[in-house]
């Protein structure tokens, strides 16, 4: 991306900053979602750092407690988050059972599927044959291809699973939540010394992890705009964050189904049933754009979640007419390029950011999160090559903001 290759002297010079930092005695994380909370459980259990983890609603307000938490450790195979999908898919199944000590419930709802693709048609007429491979599809079928086994997918309940990560990281090492608004970052020179809040008050911080999701975006902005209802904190070395709209219903099937479905035809649905029965169903996406709602306060278009829920009428006649446990929409944030942010912010000492991973932001959370604690904690992170996600990589005009 235009950098010069570092002579020896350079490596050497860089591994010798790396073995004398100084780790942050005071970490700050500015959002409550599935990185934010990531990040303080690997710096808890890894580290033993606390943190305090900053949001306006809470945990998992807004995406990380909407998602469907849909994992697959082969899907981003060639894609630049290759490395980082299949650390995160392991690290889920260690965190399945690691964090039953913390989950309220004593369970994440962590566990292996098998996934389908199947074409359907619209009309919702009895296929003349039962499709092989397929569990509870019957209506409209014309065919299908197989996605996956347990040994390659799996799923986790991210409400529940960003909660126990967060009660790990208070009961390991002490960290809070501070329910605030973040509206700026106090530096002295080009060194983060706080994070500010809506009261204008500063939570002192040596170090300061963006992870604000789609409303990331206020990060870069001037101090002269303002969005959601926040002015721009003015840091131009931030990239800009977009999100995309997904609604999602939540149907209660009389069965535990064990098989997502992603459907192609009738506007492409996903479908991902859970360990209690209740089944997610998502899709008709809009495009992507700044988000203006604000965190936990999406609009939710009964229209939308009406036709998921028609479309499932349409194909399952197991599911035709569930009972339709909740509505609900959010933003998957992602950078221009589609690719995760995850590193530190240039030109700010002690700034970092963490956001951008679209639909993966469940998958990828756990190996972002341990990244990001080993960068804070010791200069460098080992188990994942982060200059695929460098958010110094993005120089191109923010015209969109």
């Amino acid at each position: 991306m235009g950098r010069r290759r570092r002579t020896s002297f350079h490596f050497l010079l860089m591994v010798s900053v790396v073995v004398k930092k100084t780790t942050p005695a005071k970490v700050v994380i500015a959002g409550g979602g599935v990185m934010g909370c990531s990040t303080a459980y690997c710096l808890a259990k890894n580290h033993g750092i606390s943190s305090v983890v900053v949001d306006r609603v809470g945990v998992a307000a807004a995406a990380s407690g909407r998602a469907g938490g849909f994992l697959a450790r082969s899907w981003n195979d060639g894609a630049p988050t290759q490395e980082l999908t299949h650390r995160s898919f392991e690290l889920h199944a260690e965190l399945g059972e690691e964090l039953k000590a913390f989950a309220e419930s004593g369970s994440t709802d962590y566990r292996r599927l098998t996934c389908e693709a199947v074409s359907v048609a619209s009309g919702g007429r009895p296929s003349n044959a039962k499709l092989k491979n397929v569990d509870w599809v019957d209506l409209g079928a014309l065919g299908s291809q197989h996605m996956g086994n347990e040994s390659g997918i799996a799923q986790v309940h991210p409400r529940k699973f960003c909660d126990a990560l967060m009660r790990g990281a208070t009961e390991l090492a002490g960290s809070k939540t501070r329910v605030a608004r973040a509206t700026g970052l106090r530096t002295e020179g080009n060194k983060v010394t706080g994070l500010v809040v809506d009261d204008g008050e500063v939570i002192e911080a040596d170090a300061v992890v963006v992870a604000l999701g789609p409303w990331s975006h206020v990060v870069g902005r001037p101090p002269t705009e303002t969005q959601c209802d926040t002015k721009g904190w003015g840091v131009d070395a931030m990239p800009p964050v977009v999100g995309t709209k997904y609604h999602a219903v939540l149907l209660q099937s009389p069965r535990v189904l064990s098989q997502a479905v992603f459907f192609q035809g009738m506007g492409d649905p996903e479908v991902y049933p859970r360990p209690d029965g209740e089944v997610y169903v998502t899709g008709f996406p809009e495009r992507a754009a700044i988000v203006e709602d604000l965190p936990g306060e999406t609009k939710v278009l009964d229209e939308v979640c009406d036709r998921l829920i028609s479309t499932i009428d349409q194909v399952s006649t197991e599911l035709r007419g569930a009972r339709v446990n909740g509505k609900q929409a959010c933003h998957l944030p992602a950078a221009p390029d589609g690719v995760p942010l995850i590193g530190a912010i240039p030109g700010l000492d002690g700034a970092f950011a963490a956001t951008g991973h679209g639909c993966w932001g469940i998958l990828l959370s756990p190996a972002t999160g341990e990244a990001m604690a080993d960068l804070i904690a010791t200069g460098t992170a080992t188990k994942v090559d982060l200059s695929a996600f460098d958010p110094a990589r993005y120089e191109g005009p923010r015209s969109f903001f």
